[in-house]
């Protein structure tokens, strides 16, 4: 793709990129080039597209559109007589991918609003597959400013939209230690995690007058952990997981909106979720389940009273797919990924 390719899709260009990445970046993320920078390189690209079976008529919804990598592949296999829907509470990402798929031929919706918020956005039986691309986008960890990320020194924030909720510093200020504890353990199944609660929940009392910075919470990691001092960014992105989570109660968010899903999605549509750590892809699984059992029952009756015919979605793969070696060479944000694709029935 080259520079007169990129400035088809209505993006600026930057004259001194190399066209040579092309080799090893998808075209969607090369469509997302702005001044010579990469927002987002999709993960698993042609697996989500593959999972999806997208109908060029078809009717369906990106729930975490981000740079719009995933969207922007997506539309470019629907016509004129398609539809996308995308979800995504980050201004600036709606900003950014509305201007990115300005130019598609498929009818192009964007819902700003988590989505949790899918069942009131969306028609019950109206959807032919749904994505999910789960965790942080590469723009929200790579710009300091935001607070995603421990590297640089900005105040902790990690609200997926700072326009509503509590930054993560103003929660860390107002949280006890048996409840950061907790949500440490949930969120990233942390070791040691009461010590290091009380460590932070003290910390966060010194800095009531003060931003918290990464560098508070860093030195607060190595107190807790002075036996892995080679372990200390791994812990601190486990933190920063954990606080990121409750802050912008991702797990119940994940739940809610993959039951909506089973009631937008037609019979034979597709659920496609790729999650990036363990905690993640449990609430996936956990949840999907629930839709996989055809008997209801309660476990202690001794035979089956309900009909055993309430099943709604089924495995499409018995296990995980995972990145290609080459995919996780070229793209490091891909390593941990999982993929679980699902249809409805």
């Amino acid at each position: 793709m080259t520079n007169a390719d990129l400035r088809q899709t209505g993006l600026q260009t930057n004259e001194s990129l190399d066209v040579r990445v092309a080799g090893t970046h998808s075209a969607a993320a090369l469509a997302g080039v702005e001044n010579g920078v990469f927002y987002h390189d999709p993960v698993m690209l042609k697996e989500c597209l593959d999972a999806l079976v997208i109908k060029p008529n078809g009717t369906y919804g990106d729930c975490t559109l981000g740079g719009g990598g995933h969207s922007y592949a997506i539309a470019g296999r629907l016509d004129e007589n398609g539809t996308l829907h995308a979800f995504d509470r980050d201004e600036e990402a709606v900003a950014f991918a509305t201007r990115r798929l300005a130019g598609v031929k498929c009818k192009f919706v964007v819902h700003p609003v988590r989505f949790g918020e899918l069942k009131n956005e969306i028609a019950p039986n109206s959807l032919d597959g749904i994505l999910y691309d789960l965790g942080i986008s590469s723009h929200q960890v790579d710009d300091s400013a935001r607070g995603f990320t421990f590297v640089g020194d900005s105040p902790l924030d990690l609200r997926m939209d700072r326009r509503e909720g509590v930054s993560a510093q103003q929660w860390l200020k107002t949280v006890d230690a048996d409840t950061l504890a907790a949500a440490l353990r949930k969120n990233a199944d942390m070791d040691r995690a009461f010590k290091l609660a009380t460590r932070l929940v003290e910390m966060a009392i010194t800095a009531e007058s003060r931003d918290i910075l990464p560098s508070d919470v860093k030195a607060c990691v190595e107190a807790v952990f002075p036996d892995k001092r080679r372990e200390v960014n791994g812990l601190l992105a486990r933190v920063f997981q954990a606080v990121r989570m409750e802050v912008n109660c991702e797990l119940k968010e994940i739940e809610d909106s993959l039951r909506a899903a089973v009631d937008c999605l037609k019979v034979g549509g597709r659920l496609v979720v790729m999650s990036y750590h363990s905690v993640e892809d449990r609430c996936v699984k956990e949840t999907a389940a629930e839709f996989e059992r055809a008997c209801v029952c309660p476990e202690h009756l001794p035979v089956c009273v309900c009909g055993g015919n309430h099943q709604r979605l089924r495995k499409v793969n018995r296990k995980p797919i995972l990145p290609t070696n080459e995919e996780i060479a070229n793209n490091g944000r891909a390593r941990s990924a999982k993929l679980r694709v699902y249809e409805r029935v």
